[in-house]
């Protein structure tokens, strides 16, 4: 818990005044140069463990906009849907230093969120330059705020970018090291502001029921009539079990036993894993609270049940999936 907000407070102060002085949509490259104080990688997963992740492909990642599936489409293929949640964002990029300095990047970033993991969102989507060249995007969003950032450029030209989201708009800033083919590097500064936000169309129950890990835990919400509840407008967050977490413990109770089980796992309200990381402890629809705890590794629920995926977003709320049943 205690490694997850270690930016430091004038970094915070230099983020914050400069989104608040900065209105990106209208202004040339040569008006924004941020001055940044050098990012780091976050503590809760380096750089180059994304950046090999995101360059192979994820097993169980979504398919992202434009993706095409050829042949047999097999669930590494494509995942288990589209998530529907992404952004588009006015990217601005000046290179400070090295062979390229002064050299200004501007075009448009579109992401989607293709896989949701313990402590970060992996993303992918394209660069689109000024000039419509359209590059490979991918990276990742961490619980902590941290952004991490990879554009394959023309050329063979590489951007590493360490970034920082401000909670409050969604927008970025952060510092990047460039690699040309040549072997030089250069470094600057980038700013990401949002032109528009993709959310998910589909509610908590649509996502479970496309997903085959969750058939015990849907069915069961049918059976009792929670289902409606997760369909509804009203934002709620579920802690889902798998089916490998209803098969180890056995014969499921029926009737209002069955009832208050599964209301145990559902908290009202929106809460993604950089809120139940503030908060810590949540009151469920039923039975006693439950605690969110950070083991250095993975978040987890009451000390012991791990949430395995997180911050799957969905229209009326987020799901975090579990891997034990919360004993009420």
């Amino acid at each position: 818990m205690k490694g997850l907000f270690r930016n430091s407070t004038s970094l915070v102060l230099v983020i914050t005044t400069v989104f608040m002085t900065i209105s990106c949509e209208n202004e040339s490259a040569e008006e924004i140069s941020p001055q940044v104080t050098k990012l780091t990688e976050s503590k809760l997963i380096s750089f180059d463990k994304i950046e090999k992740m995101t360059a192979r492909g994820i097993p169980g990642e979504m398919l992202h906009r434009g993706q095409k599936v050829t042949g047999v489409a097999s669930e590494k293929q494509t995942g288990r849907l589209y998530s529907g949640e992404g952004a588009t964002y006015y990217f601005y990029g000046t290179v400070n230093d090295g062979d390229h300095a002064e050299t200004n990047l501007n075009g448009e970033l579109n992401f989607d969120i293709t896989y949701y993991g313990d402590v970060f969102k992996a993303l992918r989507g394209t660069y689109v330059s000024g000039n419509g060249e359209v590059s490979q995007a991918r990276g990742a969003i961490l619980a902590d705020y941290t952004v991490y950032l990879i554009l394959e450029l023309p050329d063979n030209t590489l951007l590493r970018g360490i970034g920082y989201a401000n909670p409050d708009n969604g927008g970025i800033i952060g510092n990047f090291d460039m690699y040309t083919t040549d072997s030089t590097k250069s470094t600057g500064t980038w700013l990401a502001n949002v032109k528009e936000i993709l959310t998910p169309k589909e509610t908590i129950v649509d996502i479970l029921a496309s997903d085959s890990r969750f058939t015990e835990l849907v069915s069961a919400l049918e059976e009792t009539e929670i289902s409606a509840t997760l369909k509804s407008d009203a934002p709620y967050t579920v802690f889902a079990p798998t089916n490998n977490a209803f098969d180890m413990i056995g014969i499921l109770p029926d009737g209002d036993a069955l009832r208050d089980l599964l209301l145990h796992h559902v908290v009202e309200g929106k809460f993604d894993t950089r809120a139940i990381h503030n908060r810590m402890i949540f009151s469920p629809l039923f039975g006693e609270d439950i605690t969110i705890g950070f083991n250095s590794t993975l978040f987890t629920v009451n000390d012991t049940v791990q949430i395995i995926h997180s911050n799957v977003e969905t229209a009326n709320g987020y799901i975090h999936v579990i891997d034990a049943v919360l004993i009420k």
